[in-house]
């Protein structure tokens, strides 16, 4: 019925052309106001309106740079300005459908042509109009780049959050409605794809590009969290041995599988951080054994009967070794009061004898440069391999003597290193090499490509003891 009372081409003069950028003068303030709607809803109309538009000179560039209906004056625009404040203090968006309607008032559609005329502007490339500025001022998302689609759903869901709502990307979105699960998960999956002011937007709902990075956690992962929860909750460490099961649940391997993945990966994933979360040392630079031992060292020290034995010698191992060790390591001794200084109050000022190995120590590094010898190594009979293999053991364990560790570390500063003997043996190879500028082998080459790879990983002592050869990590 609203079509058959509309105004139609045949309202138009006889010779009359429409001017459909300066309003449609000479034409009445009805035909006038219904030409400019067509314009303003050009692109919703069908391709045989276009067509009879067309006959009568709107085309589709002029239906473009269609000004405003006359009635459009200075008061109507502050009128319908203040509806759009209106709805906005209601609803958080300007970015609303054609269709909308706001106390009466036709909000949707003119916003519409505001926004016709806002990206006129911009494709003409002159500045901002007034109105456009107080659109603006209401709703800087207003007249975005992107569809108006992508900015309600954004806003519906940003008011949730608002509210109290929990965005967790972790778990696929799982506490919204299945269409807004859907929404989150495909910004989720293309944020480098969307516009900078997008990409903010999301981060003000919580969706980062740290988040989006983020794989989420599936249900067998969230198995395991809850398991490693429930373990560190009574053993306070997840440094687990591989063969740990919990409650039937194979931990250990799980956890040394999440190990490896992190060591690859460059972002971690839910699951990591998850677990830094339970345990900050769940995957230390160093042996888990010695995270083991130095969660036992720290759950021990009030025990009302005293620290038990296997403590108190690791801890003098500890003393014996400290240069050694990582300053994250010094830390955490250090907060348990495992220091230098500690080690100074009990040294005892025993006279031990010289060990019996120590003069073929000394004839091999002064012939070699090195005590990085196999175990198998022997030196004018003796088994000095062997023989330091069993020192090493005991200063790690803090049963050797300080004369004996004085004099090897004299010989040799890395003669008991706190990363495996076979590394300092391929490194003392290496730089055999690189002091004589021999070629390196095969397996050299393998050996240095392996250690810029993983440079991240090695001790920092390591990683000096490595530039000195011109090796760093890959770029």
């Amino acid at each position: 019925m609203a079509a058959l009372l509309a105004p139609g081409p045949q309202s138009r003069p006889a010779g009359h052309v429409l001017d459909a950028a300066a309003g449609f003068p000479g034409t009445t303030s009805a035909l006038a106001a219904w030409l400019t709607t067509q314009c303003a809803q050009y692109d919703t109309l069908q391709p045989g309106q276009h067509d009879l538009l067309a006959l009568i000179g709107i085309t589709e560039d002029r239906a473009r740079g269609a000004a405003a209906r006359p009635a459009e004056n200075e008061a109507d625009f502050a009128t319908a300005l203040s509806y759009a404040r209106s709805y906005h203090a209601t609803h958080g968006t300007l970015a609303i459908a054609t269709d909308t309607v706001h106390d009466g008032f036709q909000l949707g559609r003119w916003l519409r042509r505001q926004r016709q005329h806002a990206r006129d502007h911009a494709h003409r490339g002159t500045p901002p109009s007034a109105r456009t500025k107080a659109l603006t001022a209401v709703d800087p998302w207003w007249c975005p780049p992107w569809s108006l689609a992508w900015q309600r759903a954004w806003q519906h869901i940003h008011d949730q959050i608002k509210a109290g709502h929990r965005l967790d990307a972790d778990h696929h979105f799982r506490s919204f409605a299945p269409t807004q699960r859907t929404w989150l998960r495909t910004q989720h999956n293309h944020y480098d794809e969307l516009h900078p002011d997008q990409q903010r937007l999301l981060s003000d709902i919580g969706l980062t590009h740290e988040s989006a990075r983020t794989r989420p956690l599936n249900l067998y992962a969230e198995t395991a969290l809850a398991h490693a929860r429930a373990y560190a909750a009574l053993h306070h460490t997840l440094a687990v041995a591989y063969s740990t099961v919990h409650d039937g649940f194979p931990l250990g391997r799980w956890l040394n599988d999440q190990r490896q993945q992190a060591r690859r990966e460059t972002t971690p994933s839910a699951r990591h951080q998850a677990l830094t979360a339970i345990d900050p040392w769940w995957n230390p630079p160093w042996d888990l054994a010695w995270q083991r031992a130095c969660t036992r060292a720290r759950i021990t020290q009030t025990r009302p009967h005293g620290v038990p034995a296997d403590v108190r010698t690791w801890v003098r191992a500890q003393h014996a070794t400290w240069t050694h060790l990582r300053p994250q390591q010094q830390q955490l001794l250090t907060d348990l009061d495992i220091t230098p200084e500690a080690a100074a109050r009990r040294r005892t000022s025993r006279i031990y004898p010289a060990s019996p190995g120590l003069a073929h120590a000394r004839a091999y590094a002064a012939l070699h440069g090195h005590l990085a010898c196999s175990k198998d190594t022997h030196h004018d009979g003796f088994a000095l391999g062997d023989w330091l293999v069993q020192t090493r053991r005991r200063a790690r364990q803090g049963g050797l003597s300080p004369t004996t560790t004085q004099a090897l570390h004299a010989l040799d500063p890395w003669w008991n290193p706190p990363w495996p003997s076979i590394w300092q043996r391929t490194y003392q190879q290496a730089q055999f090499n690189h002091h004589t500028g021999q070629a390196y082998s095969p397996a050299l080459q393998r050996w240095t490509e392996r250690q810029r790879t993983r440079w991240n990983t090695l001790h920092p002592q390591q990683q000096h003891l490595l530039t000195t050869l011109d090796i760093h990590p890959s770029s």
